[in-house]
Parts: structure tokens; C-alpha cells; sequence
């Protein structure tokens, strides 16, 4: 049998766990995104910036945001026209652009079936070359001030009709790892209801619902 001060130690650490994850629930976002919501603080992002996303896009895309310049009657180069960016600064000589495609002139080639790609670049003072931390493509994300090995703690949502996967994210060093993930539905007379999961518990993504996985329905 266990005794009283293993005890103790495992009814501790479980009260932290449930305090941690109770205040990264509360914390309010730095920067908040949706699919169809404008971003507050967003606007064209650097030249630098707007090149190292478009290096990121397959042939395809960028002929697709080529096709929306001409149908929008945009410069030929006039790439940022079709993003939206928001700086954060994380510190010393970092800061996070966190861009989008924008909603107004809006071009689909960014855009998915009510989701929304994105990235997530660091861009350091005196260093000309830029990194990629984090990409993907969901419903919401957002980004905290709360920081993890010097960069901010993230959380990236993706949904279905039945409801939404999300996952709070940290840098670990080398890349975000998910540290809180949830798992919402909603009753029949529209009442959310939020439940932890943990993360990494089956093969799919910890910040994507699908209709494909028996878990993400009710």
C-alpha cells in the first residue's frame, strides 16, 4: 500500500496540474483569430516577412494568389495586399509575425472549408534569415504572454459541426508541443461543453476535429 506521504505528493501534484490548467484557461490572449473574424492590430506584412510565407506555399497556391492579384486588380507583386500580419514582441532582439490571409480583398487560395491557414515566423534584429515556429491551418488561434524558453505560449483550434479540438502549445526548445488540449460539444439546446483530454491520445491532430475520428463526436 501506498503510504500517507506518496499520498500526499500524488493529491499535490494533481492540485497543481488542475490550478495550471485552470489559469491557462483564464489567460487572456495577446493576439485572437478566426476564420471569418477580423484581426484587431493586423496590416500588410514586411517584404521580408511576405516573401518567406510565400516560400512556404506549394507552386500551386502561389499560382492562385497570382490569379487573385490579377482578379482583384492588384500590382503583379503585390503579394502582402492578399495577407494580414500582427507583430508580437517576445523579448530582446525577437518578434513573431503572425500572419494570415486577410479577409478584405479576399482571395480562397488560403482559405479552406470554414478554416483558415496561418503562420507563425520569428524575426530576430541583425539576423537576415527568418524561421518558421509553427503553420497550420484550423478555425482560431491565438497567441499569450505567457512564455516558454523565450518564445509565447500558443493555441491553435480546428472544428466540425459536432465541435472543435484545442490545444495549448509551448516551445520546448526546438518546437511547440501541446501541453493542454480540450475537446468541446455542444447540447442539443446549444450548451458548450468543455472536456480535457490528454494530449497525443490517438493519431490525430491534437488541434483538429474531424468527423473521421470516433472521438470527436459526442
Amino acid at each position: 500500500m501506498l503510504n500517507a506521504s506518496v499520498l500526499r505528493l500524488s493529491l499535490a501534484v494533481c492540485l497543481t496540474l488542475v490550478a495550471v490548467g485552470a489559469a491557462l484557461a483564464a489567460e487572456k490572449p495577446l493576439v485572437s483569430s478566426g476564420t471569418e473574424v477580423s484581426t484587431p492590430g493586423g496590416r500588410r506584412p514586411p517584404p521580408a516577412v511576405t516573401a518567406f510565407v510565400l516560400k512556404q506555399l506549394s507552386a500551386d497556391d502561389r499560382s492562385d494568389l497570382k490569379d487573385c492579384l490579377a482578379e482583384k486588380r492588384l500590382g503583379r507583386s503585390d503579394y502582402a495586399a492578399l495577407l494580414t500580419a500582427i507583430p508580437v514582441k517576445a523579448g530582446g532582439d525577437r518578434t513573431l509575425w503572425f500572419v494570415r490571409p486577410a479577409l478584405e480583398p479576399y482571395c480562397h487560395s488560403l482559405y479552406g472549408a470554414h478554416i483558415y491557414r496561418y503562420f507563425l515566423v520569428e524575426q530576430k534584429v541583425g539576423v537576415p534569415r527568418l524561421r518558421l515556429l509553427y503553420a497550420d491551418g484550423g478555425d482560431e488561434f491565438s497567441i499569450y504572454r505567457r512564455q516558454s524558453h523565450g518564445l509565447n505560449d500558443i493555441e491553435a483550434s480546428g472544428c466540425i459541426v459536432d465541435g472543435c479540438r484545442t490545444a495549448r502549445m509551448a516551445w520546448n526548445g526546438r518546437r511547440y508541443r501541446p501541453t493542454l488540449c480540450t475537446r468541446n460539444f455542444f447540447t442539443g439546446d446549444g450548451k458548450e461543453i468543455v472536456k480535457r483530454r490528454r494530449c497525443g491520445s490517438d493519431d490525430w491532430s491534437d488541434a483538429q476535429a474531424s468527423g473521421l475520428n470516433p472521438k470527436d463526436h459526442p
